[in-house]
């Protein structure tokens, strides 16, 4: 039979199936705001059917219908099932919905139709703690609906970024992101949003338009504007409420208000009204709109939110000193998270639970919730995201971990302090160390994306950033250079950001890196070394000892003197022209590790063959090995080494070579430079460590014009170097507020802290014969550094894939460097491993001149064998 007689007949077939799948469809819109789970499998039963039809007419008669027409509406009303199921608890089923909706978009979707899929699933991405999932997928799709002059579906993605950073605490990148989108929109609405009105009459005049034949979005576009003009001002006023900026942000709640309203969720917005009430301690304010709006929450469609009108019930009552009240409304919310499962939501309502706990004298419980809220968010964290965002993620659940680390002092806990005092850090470095870069070895190539565009605009602007630099250096950049160099810098910190949050070992991890108390303290004490970990915070320092013998923890207040030493010592590293006699803390004030970590603590720690000292915050900048310990300097009782956390021990707990062989660079030339000169030191220093190696020097030193960024990668990825050092000698640059920025300057070139962390070093030892480069910022543009990584060259270094890195967080003396670095070249030359080779030189160092500390006593080992 011929086949286009075939055609009425299935088209008739295929007009009763679209019929249906229309009939089934209404049913679906008339059930309300939570339809039975029967109306979803009803009209999509219809409309696979119809889909599948519609597929086989096109095969058989092309260019009749249009395929993605078909398959969008089942593509959205899955995904809205999904998130149905999802309220409902259901987890394995929304899942399988999610999955099919994704297949079917790859299958019969193009770009932009695809694109508002895709949206849906990163804000489900980010809600589970993908968070570097959500970024990239938003970022595409905002690209994809740019590309495609979609301006609307571009500006809600934008609003759907500013949710995510939002939700990641970065609220001042989250306001510029809003203010972005009104930009976008703003001529659209110079008038103000459309009112009620005009999107009703905008609709009818789309309807006429499409029963006239016409092609018409003004109706949809008019309720996308409307809908983003309003979520711009909502946005903004959550982002205040973050800020503490109460009354702007009740002003620009206000103006939400009656568009809440015509939506039925009014509630959403009195929601923020009471939080702003409680934070002001304003409870009766706050219990009343409480009450007002709790009914709203048993609505099917808001029931999976009311663990969060517990968390602000709760927060009501422990401000009222109703503790047990509050306990009453937490373990509710609790509850409900066994049906509507979210760790944002876990991690409050278990901190709150720990303090309710706490107040009621029930200690041991109260810990463990604090264990519970500190896991969630933990997990809520899958990977890192850049020294940004990983510190704004930690901002606001800093009090959490203070809370659960002082209770764990009180209690004598000491595993439990290391957890939480770990779990304060950002942990970045443990998280990359925890799966390894692949490496295809060639500098500025794919080594994360997949694609080498970001990767080589990085290396062009590194390229820019040289250029200018050294016209700083040699006096002849103007005020445009310096603004362009800022600029530059600024936008290479994006493309860094972006190049770890697309790194695709992320993809691989469903689970932040671990913190098993219980294996560290056994890699430790298996080989007689001891760990002390170590908490700042203003006037307060928390020590804990792991080692053979099992844990202990104390604290100490910081006597108002002791204080005074540690920050005059700290302001000194970043003057112009520092006292030198300031870097040995111990013999020009007197500051003792005592001082600082309680006396049974410290002795107990220096009682171990070799310490690995984990500081945290400004303590980073003290010079340990050299502090005294009774009359002792602390260097003289053990080995210190030092690590960024504790959790990156297991991953850089690697056996050091017996016999390593070196790689010498440095001496570079700095002709023309007015800011630096020659050093006069460096060349005799890498001539008496080449002649310390003999035959296991791998290959002639780079030295003078030989000495350049260039010579530096070749010797850091020289094949079969996994065994061997590589030493260099040159002067080190510093950038405060671009930490990393800091690198080491190389003749007519520079390599910096944020080109050596986005690839691969061969060599397991470093040594860095340079000034400050163990200085670690605190603050960087006003943000101040929640997480712990030892950000700059150091830890740079360490996540390129060296083990031992020896640095000097001070300025650095030339001669004493070079005797102290050739010293430590004698001793592991003498197979001393890279530790005892570190402590043997500072004991020759003392008993050569015991007055004279001070030249050396800034030089630090970051490692732990």
């Amino acid at each position: 039979m011929d086949g286009n007689q075939d055609r009425p007949r299935a088209l008739m077939d295929l007009a009763r199936l679209q019929q249906q799948a229309q009939a089934a469809f209404l049913v679906l819109v008339r059930a309300g705001e939570r339809p039975p789970d029967e109306a979803y499998e009803r009209y999509l039963t219809a409309a696979r059917g119809f889909l599948s039809a519609t597929v086989a007419y096109e095969q058989r008669w092309p260019g009749s219908f249009s395929v993605e027409t078909t398959a969008l509406p089942l593509v959205q009303q899955l995904s809205m099932y999904a998130d149905h199921l999802q309220g409902g608890g259901e987890r394995d089923r929304a899942r399988r919905c999610r999955d099919e909706a994704g297949e079917l978009t790859s299958k019969y979707l193009g770009p932009v139709a695809s694109a508002r899929v895709a949206r849906g699933r990163a804000k489900d991405a980010a809600a589970a703690g993908r968070f570097h999932e959500a970024l990239i997928t938003l970022e595409e799709v905002r690209a994809t609906f740019a590309g495609a002059g979609e301006r609307l579906d571009a500006a809600q993605t934008a609003l759907e970024l500013a949710n995510v950073y939002e939700w990641l605490g970065d609220f001042e990148r989250a306001l510029a992101v809003l203010r972005s989108v009104h930009d976008q929109v703003a001529e659209a609405l110079r008038a103000g949003p459309p009112t009620d009105d005009m999107v009703v009459s905008a609709v009818g005049r789309q309807l006429a338009a499409i029963m006239a034949g016409q092609a018409s979005r003004e109706g949809e576009d008019a309720v996308a504007l409307q809908r983003i003009a309003y979520e711009i001002i909502q946005g903004e006023g959550r982002v205040h409420r973050y800020l503490g900026g109460y009354e702007e942000a009740m002003r620009l709640l206000a103006q939400v208000r009656p568009f809440a309203a015509s939506l039925g969720v009014l509630s959403g917005i009195d929601f923020h009204f009471a939080a702003i009430a409680c934070a002001r301690g304003e409870w009766d304010r706050a219990e009343a709109l409480l009450a007002q709006i709790a009914p709203d929450f048993e609505r099917p469609s808001f029931r999976h939110r009311r663990p969060v009108l517990r968390l602000l019930q709760a927060d009501a009552r422990l401000g009222r000193d109703r503790p047990g009240d509050a306990l009453g409304r937490l373990d509710d919310g609790v509850r409900d998270l066994g049906t509507y499962p979210d760790l944002d939501l876990a991690w409050k309502l278990q901190w709150r639970r720990g303090r309710a706990l706490a107040a009621l004298g029930r200690p041991a419980d109260a810990q463990r919730a604090y264990h519970l809220g500190a896991s969630a968010a933990d997990d809520l964290r899958k990977a890192p995201l850049g020294y940004r965002l990983d510190t704004t993620y930690l901002r606001d659940k800093l009090p959490m971990f203070h809370a659960a680390i002082d209770l764990a002092v009180q209690r004598g806990d000491a595993p439990a302090a290391v957890r939480f005092i770990e779990l304060v850090k950002a942990r970045a470095l443990a998280a990359t160390l925890s799966i390894p870069r692949a490496d295809d070895g060639t500098p500025g190539a794919s080594q994360t994306s997949g694609t080498s565009t970001d990767e080589d605009l990085f290396d062009a602007i590194s390229l820019r950033l040289d250029a200018l630099e050294f016209a700083a250096y040699a006096g002849t950049a103007d005020t445009a250079s310096l603004r362009q160099r800022a600029e530059l810098l600024a936008e290479r910190d994006a493309i860094g950001e972006r190049i770890r949050i697309r790194d695709p070992r992320w993809r691989t991890m469903t689970q932040p890196a671990p913190i098993d108390v219980a294996s560290l303290r056994a890699r430790l004490g298996g080989s007689g070394r001891a760990a002390l970990i170590l908490l700042y915070r203003p006037g307060h320092v928390v020590a804990a000892v792991l080692d053979r013998d099992g844990a202990a923890v104390g604290d100490r207040a910081l006597e108002p003197g002791v204080e005074q030493k540690i920050s005059a010592l700290v302001k000194n590293l970043r003057k112009g022209q520092p006292d030198p006699y300031l870097f040995d803390a111990s013999g020009e004030t007197g500051l003792a590790s005592t001082d600082i970590v309680p006396r049974a603590i410290m002795e107990r720690a220096a009682a171990a063959p070799a310490l690995v000292v984990v500081p945290h915050g400004l303590l980073h900048l003290l010079p340990w090995p050299a502090l005294t310990l009774g009359e002792h300097r602390l260097f003289e009782e053990t080995a210190v080494g030092m690590l960024p956390n504790l959790a990156s021990l297991l991953p850089l707990d690697e056996e050091p070579a017996g016999e390593p062989g070196v790689m010498l660079l440095g001496d570079p030339s700095y002709a023309g430079l007015t800011r630096y000169h020659d050093l006069p030191q460096a060349g005799p220093e890498l001539a008496d460590v080449a002649a310390l190696y003999g035959p296991s020097l791998r290959t002639a030193p780079r030295t003078r014009e030989d000495a350049t960024e260039a010579a530096f990668w070749e010797l850091a990825r020289q094949p079969g170097a996994e065994r061997d050092i590589l030493h260099v000698a040159c002067h080190g640059v510093l950038d405060a507020e671009e930490p990393l920025a800091s690198g080491l300057l190389l003749t007519r070139s520079k390599v910096d802290a944020a080109e050596i962390v986005t690839r691969r070093v061969a060599t397991p030892e470093v040594i860095l014969s340079a000034c400050s480069t163990g200085w670690r910022p605190q603050a960087t543009h006003g943000l101040e550094l929640a997480g712990d990584d030892a950000l700059g060259l150091t830890a740079s270094f360490l996540e390129a894939g060296a083990r031992f890195v020896l640095v000097s967080v001070p300025p650095a003396d030339d001669e004493a460097t070079r005797t102290f670095t050739v010293t430590w070249h004698r001793h592991r030359r003498a197979h001393a491993a890279p530790l005892a080779a570190f402590r043997a030189t500072q004991q020759e160092m003392l008993d050569a001149a015991p007055d004279t500390v001070w030249p050396w006593a800034g030089i630090a080992a970051y490692g732990c064998r």
